[in-house]
């Protein structure tokens, strides 16, 4: 009878017990060249996405865009003019004739720079003046017009290009 406590020897005929399997080692190259690819791959995606959302016109490279003229009237409500000259004092000084007209896209894109015309006075403390931007491509969702600082206004792709462009500011 064995003890409990007796050691037992190995089958001296027995095969060799199996290694453990051996880890092949990662080139650390190869996973900066994997990450560096699905970076790529997922700012591709990113910003066709982006601009497939923008509302930006798509033309064939070397192929002109269609441009338009954008025009209109701003009208200004304040009596700080003269009945020879419309222009804005004290909180509107900044809209007189030549103050900038920016025309952006829905991703805030700059498309056209333009200007106020002159003024005219145009009864009970309201002065008009002519409002243009040249150059600006056709093919947007919508127009975002903008005079000196005061905010960026929508406007419908019909009414930028018929001239139907309508804006006003004070009270």
């Amino acid at each position: 009878m064995t003890s409990t406590f007796e050691p037992v020897l190995p089958d001296p005929w027995a095969p060799p017990p199996a290694s453990p399997p051996v880890r092949a080692k990662t080139n650390p190259w190869h996973l900066v060249l994997a990450a560096a690819a699905g970076a790529a791959l997922v700012g591709a995606l990113w910003v066709g996405l982006d601009l497939a959302d923008s509302g930006a016109p798509i033309s064939t490279p070397g192929t002109p865009a269609e441009t338009f003229a954008l025009s209109g009237t701003f009208t200004l409500y304040s009596t700080g003019y003269s009945y020879s000259t419309c222009g804005g004092s004290g909180g509107y000084s900044d809209i007189t004739t030549g103050t900038t007209v920016t025309v952006y896209n829905a991703a805030g894109t700059v498309l056209s720079q333009g200007a106020l015309g002159s003024g005219r006075p145009n009864g009970a403390g309201s002065c008009v003046f002519t409002l243009s931007a040249p150059n600006v491509p056709a093919g947007e969702k919508f127009y975002l017009v903008e005079v000196s600082h005061r905010g960026r206004i929508m406007v419908q792709p019909d009414d930028a290009r018929n001239g139907n462009v309508a804006l006003s500011l004070g009270s």
